[in-house]
């Protein structure tokens, strides 16, 4: 079952574009995709939700340790908690319906 991790940020929606900059480094090491967008309706209206997907638990361990390790990703992670509040994460495995 894949791993998805969605984080919701409070921050400038214009900025967005630094999200973009991690995705094909994200890809690198082990997501199968990473999405970003805006939330449009509800509670949490123009807030910025991303989701990072991963195939299984052991692709996102392994992906995540090497994350942690790359300095490029902790430029773009920095960037990121500049521009960007960090309201809430979650990690879910899934399965396609």
């Amino acid at each position: 079952m894949a791993v998805v991790v969605v984080s919701r940020w409070k921050g400038d929606p214009q900025n967005i574009k630094i999200f973009r900059e991690g995705a094909p480094n994200l890809k690198r090491h082990g997501a199968v995709s990473a999405r970003v967008g805006q939330c449009w309706a509800g509670p949490y209206a123009g807030q910025i939700y991303g989701a990072i997907t991963f195939p299984d638990w052991e692709s996102y361990g392994k992906g995540v340790q090497a994350l942690l390790a790359d300095p490029e990703a902790q430029r773009i992670y920095g960037e990121i908690t500049k521009n960007f509040e960090l309201q809430e994460r979650s990690v879910l495995m899934v399965e396609d319906l």
